[in-house]
């Protein structure tokens, strides 16, 4: 089997969790927390759940990815204490969920349990030839976020400045300095901190700093480089 995906992260469930309980996450997660895209959730994210899924659902499914999941970990178990150098025990900066960082960890790696972005990946920098078949970063769109985990409704807001160092937006919801976020957007996923946050009429401006950052797809150069 070649994917590497570990369904049972995918779910949120133990190996050895029964039918029922397999089936109460996925309705969880496709419906209380509207990860089916029909609800407004990611076309990817929800492929992935529905494979993990069906795999888990079908007993004979189930026994070859365990089977197949056992040898991996076995092999990978060898291989890392006999070859790997250096591996640095991390959390992820919003759930706090707890993940082995390797030298050779992807830098667009999102946490398994709130698929939160755990590093800080830049955007390749644009030749000046290919600036006008680029087009810039929106500086003004609508976003949504979370201030903790689980969290089933995510607050909305819009954003009307971005950077590579983070973003300020306008929402209704009162955040705290130095309150920690996962924000989603149509081109981004961050983890920011909040750093401050002003009444504006009857809402409030919020400027936060990225702690972790992964652009959804590539929209050209940002249009500033400040907060």
């Amino acid at each position: 089997m070649k994917n590497r995906r570990n369904y049972y992260r995918v779910l949120h469930v133990q190996p050895d969790a029964p039918k029922e309980i397999i089936r109460s996450s996925y309705r969880t997660m496709m419906q209380r927390m509207r990860m089916h895209p029909d609800l407004g959730g990611d076309d990817n994210n929800a492929a992935i759940i529905n494979e993990a899924y069906a795999t888990l659902t079908n007993p004979r499914h189930r026994s070859v990815y365990d089977e197949s999941r056992q040898s991996k970990e076995s092999t990978a178990a060898y291989r890392k204490s006999a070859f790997r150098t250096s591996v640095q025990q991390d959390k992820c900066a919003f759930c706090r969920f707890s993940y082995e960082r390797e030298e050779d960890t992807p830098a667009d790696t999102l946490c398994v349990n709130c698929q939160s972005p755990l590093f800080m990946t830049r955007q390749a920098p644009v030749d000046e030839c290919d600036r006008r078949s680029n087009p810039r970063m929106p500086n003004s769109q609508s976003l949504s976020f979370r201030t903790r985990w689980p969290q089933n409704e995510a607050y909305s807001g819009h954003a009307d400045d971005i950077s590579l160092l983070g973003m300020k937006f306008i929402t209704a919801k009162d955040l705290d300095l130095g309150q920690v976020v996962k924000i989603d957007s149509q081109i981004l996923t961050a983890v920011a901190r909040v750093m401050r946050s002003e009444r504006q009429g009857s809402k409030w401006g919020v400027g936060v700093q990225f702690l972790s950052l992964h652009f959804v797809q590539s929209q050209g150069s940002f249009v500033t480089a400040r907060v």
